[in-house]
């Protein structure tokens, strides 16, 4: 269990993570949210309408457990059910971030998600293990935070079909990181396939490989 964050620290990490997310390129414009999840439950979620590079710690707002603003300037987004389902399903989180990094995306709008759940990247593999795609549900809706829960529950990392990703973790800078292994990987990944020139020539791990791996990075 992460140890807990209090509000001036979860306020500097989303505010850490949206540079981040801007400088990285992992959204555009408005897109995207963070939130960090403070020991009394109560959640610290950015507005939307606000482009992450602009973000400062006391434009974060204070809402409830249910994601509901109760304290600062602007509107929540449509998106807080995700991280509200998120901390419902994972006791052991204390931030989220949902964003748009492209090339992750792109797989699956090609249909080839399924790419990013084989066992390739020994680093992706001992870390997250698969990166799973929630079905494509309308976005904004509580239809796709109930259709992302399953997932949630079991992964720290999960593409939105024709949507984004989202990411778990200790605190909003580690689930930002996250954010980032998923964009890098998913650019290996995509040049392994052109090169390759299909998913099935890309070279997987093998389950023996995989036991191998997961015993070596537990010692460390």
């Amino acid at each position: 269990m992460p140890l807990p964050l209090t509000e001036h620290e979860a306020r500097r990490l989303i505010v850490k993570a949206c540079r981040g997310l801007s400088e990285k390129g992992l959204v555009a414009a408005h897109d995207g949210n963070i939130s960090a999840r403070l020991p009394s439950g109560y959640l610290l979620v950015t507005p939307s309408r606000v482009a992450k590079a602009d973000i400062s710690d006391d434009a974060i707002l204070y809402c409830g457990p249910d994601g509901k603003r109760i304290r600062g300037k602007g509107d929540v987004s449509s998106e807080v059910n995700l991280h509200v389902t998120a901390y419902r399903a994972r006791p052991d989180i204390r931030g989220v971030v949902h964003a748009h990094p492209a090339t992750a995306s792109a797989f699956t709008f090609a249909g080839a998600e399924a790419l990013l759940s084989a066992p390739v990247l020994p680093e992706v593999v001992a870390r997250l293990g698969a990166i799973p795609a929630v079905p494509y549900v309308t976005p904004g809706t509580p239809a796709l935070g109930a259709a992302a829960e399953p997932f949630l529950k079991t992964h720290d990392a999960v593409l939105l079909n024709q949507h984004g990703a989202l990411t778990l973790g200790k605190d909003p800078w580690e689930a930002y990181l996250l954010m980032e292994k998923v964009e890098h990987a998913a650019g290996i990944l995509k040049a392994a396939f052109e090169l390759a020139g299909s998913a099935e020539g890309v070279k997987k791990l093998t389950p023996a490989q995989v036991a191998d791996l997961l015993k070596s990075y537990r010692k460390h």
